[in-house]
């Protein structure tokens, strides 16, 4: 083989070489979710930020990512348990756990997961019916009323609960008989509070909102107000129901 040849040859290799380690370096780096990720804790972990993660993988609402969900990380971003280049790994605890192989969910371990998502998603419809139906907070009583001009206090919730597209009847008996059942130490907010004004009977509802508080509408030229479950409440409250 010539000198040309053998340049040529060498040269070949050189580039092939170099446009592999190009490619290498800019390989888009790709993350699997697991358990008790959120997008806040891989930003920190990855050193880069929630906005950059989002705008990446189009998360429509970086709070709500599963297990298993595929992410794109920037580039440069260093795996746990793999060095950057020129730099040794340092070994620890986390570094050896993510060496290891990944194990596959279990059928328990992914209803599990499912219900947690269900449990936060609910919880978050749950605090905007109640932060909805703190906006009145001041309006006027009005019998039939639905709207900031004045309500009464089924009024306030069906307006408060349409917002998280939920139908309900204009009428504090007939909600009575909707959703679950709810005990008094499991409130959230936005589960309704059903009292007996009327002898036995439904005839107000409010919702929780929290520390022992809750909204409605009252109808003692008071409007809409926050009180507490104690004292003329407490002592009329039939039950609650959780309609989100």
């Amino acid at each position: 083989m010539t000198f040309r040849h053998t340049g040529r040859f060498r040269l070949v290799c050189g580039l092939v070489t170099l446009a592999f380690c190009v490619a290498s370096a800019f390989a888009q780096t790709i993350y699997t979710v697991k358990s008790g990720d959120t997008v806040s804790k891989l930003a920190i972990r990855y050193s880069t930020s929630v906005e950059e993660l989002v705008a990446l993988n189009n998360l429509k609402n970086p709070d709500l990512i599963y297990v298993g969900q595929r992410l794109k990380l920037p580039d440069g971003a260093v795996m746990p348990g793999k060095a950057e280049v020129g730099k040794p790994a340092e070994k620890d605890a986390d570094n050896q756990a993510a060496d290891e192989p990944e194990r596959p969910m279990t059928t328990r371990e992914l209803m599990a997961e499912r219900a947690r998502i269900v449990a936060e998603q609910r919880a978050k419809r749950g605090e905007q019916i109640a932060a909805v139906a703190q906006t009145y907070y001041g309006s006027p009583y009005r019998r039939g009323g639905t709207s900031s001009r004045g309500m009464d206090c089924s009024g306030l919730v069906l307006r408060a609960l349409a917002t998280q597209g939920i139908s309900t009847p204009h009428n504090a008996a007939r909600m009575f008989k909707l959703g679950t059942k709810v005990r008094y130490e499991e409130l959230q907010p936005g589960d309704l509070l059903f009292f007996a004004t009327r002898g036995l009977s439904v005839g107000h509802v409010g919702i929780w909102i929290g520390n022992n508080k809750f909204i409605h509408a009252a109808n003692s030229g008071r409007g809409v107000v926050i009180d507490e479950v104690a004292g003329y409440y407490a002592r009329r409250l039939v039950g609650a129901r959780r309609l989100h």
